[in-house]
């Protein structure tokens, strides 16, 4: 009888080898010899987005004549972590206009509310035109500024003939989009 996918011992073997593998894509892995799917999330699991994030902010405090620190950054990704809290939660104040914005979000809307973490991290010290504008800035270096996980293509690419590859993410399409192509 021919081999159908990998034994359960390559797979393990696999898994071991793809670095510090978070216990749940672990398990995902292994529970793939039963199944013909595998899904991975993409931030942090197949790319390395605290660099990604750190090199798009750099990149955003560079085009404000800002000096980029470590401490600068770690501010950044605290308050970019929690905004995004705060907006699940329901605890962002939406201007009236968007109040009643359902389905698939206007350009206008989410200008307004990914605008929000900048004029939080300056301090309302830009103007909110500023906001989007440097928001904008971050969101296209963010896609352009991809960081693989060691060991995630060699990973995806040896799974990739025996199962269905599915990648989950609740990041921005434009820069899910630009990950991808550019990395897988």
């Amino acid at each position: 009888m021919p081999k159908i996918g990998p034994t359960k011992t390559e797979v393990i073997n696999l898994c071991f080898s793809f670095g510090e593998l978070k216990p749940d894509v672990r398990l995902a892995i292994l529970t793939a010899v039963k199944y013909k799917i595998v899904i991975f999330d993409l931030d942090d699991t197949l790319i390395d987005n605290r660099e990604s994030v750190r090199a798009a902010f750099r990149r955003m405090l560079n085009h404000e004549g800002v000096t980029y620190t470590e401490k600068a950054y770690e501010r950044w990704y605290q308050l970019d972590r929690q905004f995004w809290i705060d907006w699940q939660d329901g605890l962002i104040d939406l201007p009236e206009r968007f109040k009643h914005e359902t389905g698939k979000k206007s350009n206008e809307f989410l200008d307004w509310v990914r605008s929000q973490r900048v004029l939080l991290y300056f301090d309302q010290s830009v103007s909110p035109e500023r906001a989007v504008e440097l928001n904008n800035l971050y969101m296209n270096a963010l896609a352009e500024e991809v960081h693989a996980i060691d060991g995630a293509h060699d990973t995806l690419e040896y799974l990739a003939g025996k199962y269905k590859i599915l990648i989950a993410t609740n990041g921005p399409r434009i820069a899910t989009r630009h990950k991808l192509a550019k990395r897988y």
